[in-house]
Parts: structure tokens; C-alpha cells; sequence
């Protein structure tokens, strides 16, 4: 149990950091998060993200600072969850938790951490004992010096996420709506997978997703076997001897290991690579990232993050 259930504290400080240009959020809805807050935390700070890498820096300073928070809100999509946790990892005696509420578009990081609860619910469970402590796993992309916190993904992922940005649909449907158009293009890359220095695939890649979270997209249970906190990463390849969308449509439900055509492993490093001369194109946490690098390799960093979330591990 967390200090606050086993001890009866109750929060001092709570530093909400929000992304206002975020998929869901809205100015309605920060001012709901701040009212629940208040209701249980004695101050209750509030900053808004003004430019890429801005999270980051504020998180650094707010923990350094003589008003330091007691726990943080991160309020945003995928991106600004991750430059909140580079900030929250950044200084090393760090040991403040995180709650992680909805405000992007797909929101694959609270589905995992709170099985898609209404935020409030969530919200008011992390602020008074009833939520979980966890220190869950990340990782890192040591060539890049990136951090990953929900995964990683290759492939037919990659170019949906590329896609999404331009698209007019807010909400889980606008990634959706990219891999269905991205699947109209897409031709499968020659690749090769190793865990912890063994193949574990080599051929055609329609998809490689490398994890932490269980869901991309929202809805798609790429990773049905990854726990959190385990100190594993997970990595699941889909080729094509199945036909993408049908593999598509079991990843609903996690039954595409079941139908063939899925490769899924475990291990604590995971090396992507891209046989055929080109670039591999890559996205994590819903950013692609551009690069000419022909591979990558992604390491765990257990119990790197320290987060408050519902006991019922529905999403690992």
C-alpha cells in the first residue's frame, strides 16, 4: 500500500502538467482535474506546456524547486507523458509519483495504467490511498538517447502514426482511420528481430511493436503478455503469411498469437533491423522519429517510474 492508505497523508503539493494543444484536452476539463485536486491536496499548481520539450524542463525545475510537489497530473497525449517522465527521470533522487490522466488522442498509456475507468474515478483513487504504487518498467534507445514509455513500433505503425497527424478525426478513430489508409500503400520490409542477442525473427515484417504497454491505437492488444513491472520488454512481429487486416482485427482481443503469422518474445534488449538498404522508420509514444539508421536497439530500464494506478492490472 502507498504512504498515503498506510499512513493517512494527505498530498501537500500536486504540480499539474497539461499540453493544451493535446487531442482531448480542453480548458473545461483541466479546470474539472484542478477542482478534484483541490478537493483533496492542499495546493494545487498548474502549468501548460507552451512548445515541444517544455514538460520536460518544467517537471526538472518543479522537483528542484524549494515548492517541490508531493505528486504530479500529467494531462496530454502520449508525447507529453513521455517529456513529463524524461523530466521526472532527469533528476535521480526522484522518487514523486505519477498520475497519468487522458488528454491525447488514443490515450494507450491510461487504458494500461487504468483500464479506460472515468478519469475522475482514477483521479480521486490515486489522491487518497485507494490506487496502487507501482514502479513500472521503460526503456531506452541508447543510439538516440531516447526514452520510451509506452513502446515502440516498425513498420506498418509507423507509417499510420505518420499518417494521423494530418488527419481531420480526433479521438481513437483518427489512428484507426490511418493504418486502414496506410494499409491501402504499405509494402512489408525485409527485417530481422533479436532478444537479448538471439534472432527471433527474420523475413518479411508487416509490423514490429516493442513494450511496455499492451495497447496501440487505444484498441489494439499488440502486446498481451507484457507486464509492466516485470523488468521484461515485450516484442511481437507480425508477418505476412496472415492477411494484415484480419491480423488486425484479433489484436482487438489479443487472439492474433493464436492465428500464426506472430512472432512474440521476451527479453531485456530488443535489436530492430532493416535488411534491404533503407532507413527504418520507427514511432514511439505516437512521435515518429526520423533517422537513416538501418537498426536500433531498445533496453529495459526497470522500476525506472514511479505511478499511482488501479490495483486490478487489467492492463498489466
Amino acid at each position: 500500500m502507498d504512504e498515503f492508505g498506510s499512513h493517512g497523508h494527505r498530498y501537500q503539493r500536486a504540480a499539474i502538467v497539461a499540453n493544451p494543444k493535446a487531442g482531448s484536452t480542453t480548458a473545461e476539463y483541466l479546470a474539472s482535474v484542478a477542482t478534484v485536486c483541490r478537493d483533496y491536496v492542499d495546493e494545487v499548481d498548474i502549468v501548460r506546456t507552451l512548445r515541444p520539450g517544455h514538460a520536460t524542463e518544467v517537471v526538472a525545475e518543479l522537483l528542484r524547486g524549494p515548492a517541490r510537489p508531493d505528486v504530479i497530473v500529467s494531462i496530454g497525449g502520449d508525447g507529453t507523458l513521455r517529456e513529463v517522465v524524461t523530466g521526472l527521470v532527469e533528476v535521480a533522487s526522484n522518487h514523486t509519483p505519477l498520475v497519468v490522466l487522458p488528454g491525447g488522442t488514443a490515450n494507450s498509456n491510461y487504458r494500461s495504467l487504468w483500464d479506460d475507468a472515468p478519469w475522475h474515478e482514477a483521479l480521486t483513487a490515486a489522491l487518497t490511498g485507494a490506487a496502487e504504487s507501482r514502479l513500472i518498467d521503460l526503456a531506452w534507445i541508447a543510439e538516440l538517447s531516447r526514452m520510451v514509455v509506452l513502446g515502440l513500433s516498425t513498420g506498418l505503425f509507423a507509417e499510420a502514426t505518420a499518417r494521423a497527424l494530418s488527419l481531420p478525426v480526433s479521438g481513437r478513430p483518427r489512428y484507426q482511420r490511418a493504418i486502414a489508409e496506410a494499409l491501402e500503400t504499405y509494402q512489408p520490409y525485409e527485417g530481422r528481430v533479436l532478444v537479448d542477442g538471439a534472432v527471433v525473427h527474420s523475413g518479411k515484417i508487416v509490423v514490429a511493436n516493442v513494450g511496455g504497454g499492451r495497447y496501440r491505437a487505444g484498441v489494439l492488444n499488440m502486446l498481451p503478455k507484457s507486464i509492466r513491472d516485470d523488468g521484461l520488454l515485450d516484442v511481437c512481429v507480425v508477418d505476412p503469411s496472415i492477411p494484415t487486416t484480419t491480423a488486425l482485427e484479433l489484436m482487438r482481443s489479443g487472439r492474433h498469437l493464436e492465428a500464426g503469422g506472430s512472432t512474440y518474445a521476451r527479453g531485456r534488449s530488443v535489436t530492430l533491423e532493416r535488411l534491404d538498404g533503407l532507413p527504418l522508420h520507427f514511432e514511439h509514444d505516437g512521435e515518429v522519429v526520423p533517422t537513416d539508421r538501418s537498426s536500433i536497439t531498445v533496453e529495459v530500464l526497470p522500476r525506472a517510474l514511479h505511478v499511482l494506478a488501479s490495483h486490478q492490472r487489467t492492463g498489466g
